[in-house]
């Protein structure tokens, strides 16, 4: 790597004599005062030249690896380059030897065929001779087959003839002596068979009548055993009736009597109903009046109707209204649990805020007069030391007056910081004051008593001469 070159330092040494001319024309106090300001440039320009010269170092640390790794990757890729070359010469002679077998392999593979040629021509020659000899040969075996075939067709032909005819000349001896005998045996069975029949037949018929005329009898044995029945039923039947209408006839000569007897008495009743309807002619003449107003009040009925529906559509008007006020009874009912149970919380909530409000009050009236003894015992000290610094160094009245003139700035800051926190705890005074009152308000808003809300034990504090206008964070506006 080449190195940089370096800048000149001119403006360098023109800064450092500016800075030579400055500290010579600077008093021993402000010297005193520049020294640590320079001590302490100089401790940031040497950690600045410690990091830069360790940046430097690492830098260098770097490079040396980095060079020595590409030395060694250069020797690497050398190595692989010397490598690669042997493999490729090794490479160049494996394909020479190989080609110098394959053209072996091709010359005796040559050879190898033209003598395969050559014997398989002599082969198929000697096959084809022998092929020759072998058709001839079959050639006259067929012709010698031929022969003997037709010469054993002829004799077997002559000798199937005879056969023929000594097979017929027997089977028409054995038709002639079997066709006999069947036809004895035939006629033999059919008679017996015939006169069995006849015999099976007339016990047949004899049987079937025996029984049609047992049938014949028990059918006239139940016709009379019927009859005899029907004629006991129908005798019965009659005499029945008779006593029946005797019975009758003696009922309705008895019901003549009553009917007689209640005939006097329907005549009586006739002449009691007569005079009862002699006095009910007024009255029914009173019914025939209300009928006839029954009437006119009818023809008003459709009149009736359309009020009576009217009465009902009202009806059901009136219905819906109440279940409209029953929903807002209701809604009412759970606004009002909500709006109770906000003044819970807000109760809650008051307390709990009036309780912090005056822990930090006190907690800040502790610290305002911790942090006046303070600074009342720091003045005091400071007199003190300031009268003993006089004393010891027998200083100028002009110095004294300045340094006067400069605790009396001080301790109008700290009258003012004072005036501050009084006025930042009248503030926090009225602050509480004004939401006790409005927090008191609201719960009596609520429905909370008067008598609760004092007897939580809140009280206000005393300010002499503070307004009555609310504090800075206290809405304006009252609470609804």
């Amino acid at each position: 790597m080449a190195k940089k070159k370096k800048k000149p330092k001119k403006d360098k040494t023109k800064g450092e004599a500016k800075e030579d001319e400055e500290e010579d024309t600077m008093d021993l106090d402000m010297l005193r005062e520049v020294v640590p300001m320079l001590r302490q440039q100089m401790e940031k320009a040497n950690l600045d030249r410690n990091y830069l010269q360790l940046e430097r170092d690492t830098i260098q640390n770097f490079y040396d690896i980095t060079k020595s790794e590409i030395l060694q990757l250069d020797n690497l890729i050398a190595k692989k380059d010397r490598a690669m070359e042997e493999m490729e010469d090794n490479h160049r002679v494996e394909v020479r030897v190989y080609l110098q077998k394959v053209k072996h392999l091709e010359y005796e593979h040559k050879q190898n065929l033209d003598t395969i040629c050559i014997e398989g021509d002599e082969f198929v020659e000697q096959e084809a001779i022998l092929h020759e000899e072998n058709k001839a040969e079959m050639k006259r075996l067929a012709q010698k087959l031929r022969e003997e075939r037709d010469s054993n067709q002829m004799e077997n032909e002559e000798t199937v003839e005879q056969l023929s005819e000594k097979h017929e000349k027997s089977m028409l001896i054995m038709r002639n002596q079997i066709f006999e005998k069947n036809e004895n045996d035939l006629r033999d069975r059919c008679e017996n068979r015939l006169s069995q029949l006849k015999t099976d037949l007339e016990l047949r018929r004899k049987a079937h009548i025996h029984e049609i005329t047992e049938r014949k009898n028990l059918h006239i044995n139940d016709l009379m055993k019927n009859h005899e029945k029907a004629y006991s039923q129908m005798k019965k039947y009659y005499n029945d009736t008779t006593n029946d209408n005797l019975r009758l006839i003696k009922e309705l000569k008895d019901e003549v009597s009553e009917m007689k007897k209640k005939q006097t008495e329907f005549q009586k009743l006739i002449a009691k109903t007569e005079q009862e309807n002699a006095l009910l002619k007024e009255p029914l003449t009173i019914a025939v009046a209300e009928v006839s107003d029954l009437r006119s009040q009818l023809r008003d009925r459709e009149k009736d109707k359309l009020t009576l529906r009217n009465a009902k559509a009202r009806l059901q008007v009136m219905e819906a209204k109440l279940g409209e006020l029953k929903q807002k009874d209701y809604e009412n009912s759970m606004e009002h649990q909500v709006v109770e149970k906000e003044r819970d919380d807000l109760y809650n909530n008051f307390e709990t805020m009036i309780k912090d409000i005056q822990q930090k009050n006190n907690f800040n009236n502790i610290l305002l007069e911790q942090r006046m003894q303070q600074a009342s015992r720091d003045v005091e000290q400071i007199d003190a030391q300031i009268e003993q610094v006089v004393t010891a160094a027998n200083l100028d009245p002009s110095m004294v007056k300045q340094m006067h003139v400069s605790i009396q700035t001080n301790l109008v800051g700290c009258n003012e910081t004072i005036s501050a926190k009084e006025y930042d705890l009248v503030r926090c005074r009225k602050a509480f004051n004004d939401t006790l009152r409005t927090y008191s308000e609201k719960m009596v808003n609520l429905g909370i008593p008067e008598e609760e809300v004092e007897s939580l034990g809140f009280v206000e504090y005393a300010q002499e001469g503070a307004v009555q206008c609310p504090a800075g964070f206290v809405g304006t506006t009252p609470l609804q």
